[in-house]
Order: structure tokens, then sequence, then C-alpha cells
């Protein structure tokens, strides 16, 4: 006689984003296996983002009646894997990147993981991929033995969370201008991105790193990471106090990390002729800025978003405490209080910068 197969489903707690943009903690279904190249990990760590913030405040537009789990930034423990992956197994921790990469398409063949043809992202709905997010005691990922990467046991949680969107982001930013020792670098905009641009700067031996933002708090953050000056543009004109601390001359890079029209101008005031500007901050759609200063100083202007090929080498520099973004970590909260983090920092109450969610 036969017997219906029944199958136990596990519940979990996890962050949806609603059609209305609010957002609910809620229970749902485990995550499970899917493909042999899958893995399910869970989280011991995530955080909160800025594009997060531009959901909920509608920045971002979704597709009509999407709903789904939130969260691009987080770390884990590997708890099971499918048949086909080889570099991970059953308790291994890992850094999770905010999207993934086949490995196949003729992007990536050429190194441009972050064109991937794929084009999914974590917690971001339909419109990347519709892969569920980070902030949820588990999740799914996908080609797992071509994304993530080991944490050895002498590097915490804390000390690698950023390394999967907005330390790759910062460091990106500042390769990009490919600066050489003793050169000045400036960094426009003291916010997650920006600090973890500083701490990255310092990496290349700059004679000095100049940060600007309007907050004093995070300019302070910005001193612990290694900026050597530090310019609140609140009350000053930031391009004419960089040219005042580099004797006339500007800095050989400078990396806008927040990409509003007077940032990204500012940058072109007060880069060296031949110098490089590097957009890492999400600007709007359209903006003017001054095309014949960039063209008379002979100046390169190069932009473009994560690339998380370079985690790896990422973690290696934390694990030998080459590189250091905890500062930038101000708060922590527990995966049950996530909607007071999200009020937090959305709001930068506390003097907050980053927060880390944990289990309950």
């Amino acid at each position: 006689m036969p017997t219906d197969l029944i199958l136990e489903v596990f519940i979990i707690k996890a962050l949806f984003l609603n059609e209305d943009l609010t957002l609910s903690l809620e229970e749902t279904e485990k995550p499970t296996l899917q493909n042999p190249t899958d893995a399910i990990i869970k989280v011991s760590a995530a955080s909160i983002c800025g594009s997060d913030i531009h959901f909920i405040t509608g920045e971002v537009a979704l597709y009509p009646n999407d709903r789904f789990i939130i969260g691009h930034e987080g770390v884990g423990v590997v708890e099971e894997v499918g048949s086909m992956v080889t570099k991970f197994k059953p308790g291994d921790r890992v850094a999770i990147p905010a999207g993934i990469a086949c490995g196949d398409c003729i992007q990536c063949r050429e190194g441009r993981i972050y064109a991937c043809e794929m084009n999914t992202l974590f917690g971001h709905g339909r419109i990347k991929g519709n892969l569920p997010g980070l902030q949820s005691e588990y999740v799914r990922m996908p080609l797992a033995d071509r994304n993530l990467v080991h944490i050895p046991d002498s590097v915490t949680d804390k000390e690698v969370l950023l390394v999967g969107d907005v330390l790759s982001t910062g460091y990106i930013g500042v390769i990009n201008g490919k600066p050489k020792p003793g050169e000045d670098i400036a960094i426009f905009g003291a916010g997650p991105v920006g600090l973890c641009a500083v701490a990255s700067a310092k990496l290349f031996s700059p004679s000095r790193i100049i940060l600007v933002d309007l907050e004093d708090y995070r300019l302070e953050a910005g001193l612990k990471l290694g900026a050597t000056h530090i310019i609140n543009a609140s009350s000053t004109n930031a391009a004419k106090e960089v040219m005042k601390i580099t004797n006339g001359v500007g800095v050989q890079v400078s990396v806008d990390a927040a990409a509003f029209p007077e940032t990204i101008n500012n940058c072109l005031a007060c880069t060296a002729k031949g110098g490089t500007v590097s957009v890492i901050g999400i600007s709007p759609w359209k903006i003017q800025f001054n095309m014949g200063r960039m063209f008379f100083n002979n100046l390169t202007l190069v932009s473009g978003y994560t690339s998380l090929h370079e985690m790896e080498h990422l973690v290696k520099m934390i694990e030998f405490k080459r590189l250091d973004t905890t500062p930038i970590i101000t708060h922590e909260f527990k995966l049950s209080n996530i909607l007071e983090a999200y009020r937090v920092f959305q709001n930068r109450l506390d003097n907050c910068i980053k927060v880390m969610i944990v289990p309950d």
C-alpha cells in the first residue's frame, strides 16, 4: 500500500520588503538546495546598505507587486552543500558576495565579473534575479564554488562583514585611480563606502589622504581609518581647501563616494592635471559637470560599481592585519530588532555609520 511522502518544512525569520515599500519581519520557509552547485548558509552577521534604504524610500523602482527578502551584505556558516560543490563543506565560515557571477558568460571570461550576464544581486527582487536576501536566518547560495570566500579562523565576523559589498566598492574606487606611493588622494563622502575607500587608500602609501564630508562624526571615523586631513564642506569650499593643502597642485586621485553634482565638480576642481577622478557613488541619472576643466586638465574619469573578484584578496589583507574596517560598524542589533536598526541607520541616529545584524 503506497504511503504519502511527508516533507518536513523548517520555519525561519526573515525581513521582507513589501510591495507598499514597508518592511516586515516574518516567518517563512527555510531555503533548500535547488541545484547541485548550491549551498545553504546560516547567516551569522548581516548589515544594512544605503541601497536598501533607496528601496523603502521609493528611489529605486520595483516591479509591480514585487515582495522579497531584502539585504545583500552578510557572512555565515555553511550548513549544507549540493553534490557538485567541492570547495566548501558544512561548518566552513564564508563571506557572501552581494551578487553572484556565473563564471562562464563572455563578461565573466573577460574578467568583467560586475557585468555578468546573470545580472543577479541578493535582496533586490525581480529587478536583479529574484534572489532572496541576507537579512534572514538562512540563505541559499547559488554557484557556491565560484562565489563564496573562506573566512580564516582568526578573523571575526565583524572584521570581514563589509567585504562582500562596501569594502570591495571602496577598494575598487581607489585602485581605479591607479595611485602611486607618495601621491595624494582626496575622498569625497564619508559614508560607509567612502570610509572603506579611506582604509583602502592607506594600502597604497599616499602622502596625504584628504577626506571631505558634512558630518564631523564621520570625519572623525575617517581619521581612525587613516585620513591625514579632514574637511567639513558645510563650512568651507572643499575644492579650494584641497588645493590649499596640496600647495596649489591638487591630488593625483580623487574618489567621489557621494556622487552629487557638487561633489563630482569638486573632484574635477581639485584633481591635478593628468590625474584621475573615480566615481563610485550612485549619482542621479543626469548631472551637469565641468567638461571643459576635465578636457583642458587632461583628467581621466572612471566609474562603476563593485567588482567582487577582489574579495579573497581583501579577506587575506584583513587576516594579516593590513586592513581594518571595524570602526565603520558603530551599532549592533539582533535580527528580532532589525526594524529598529533600520530606523537608526536611515536617520543616522546616535552617530550611526553602519550596523551589524546578528542572530537572536
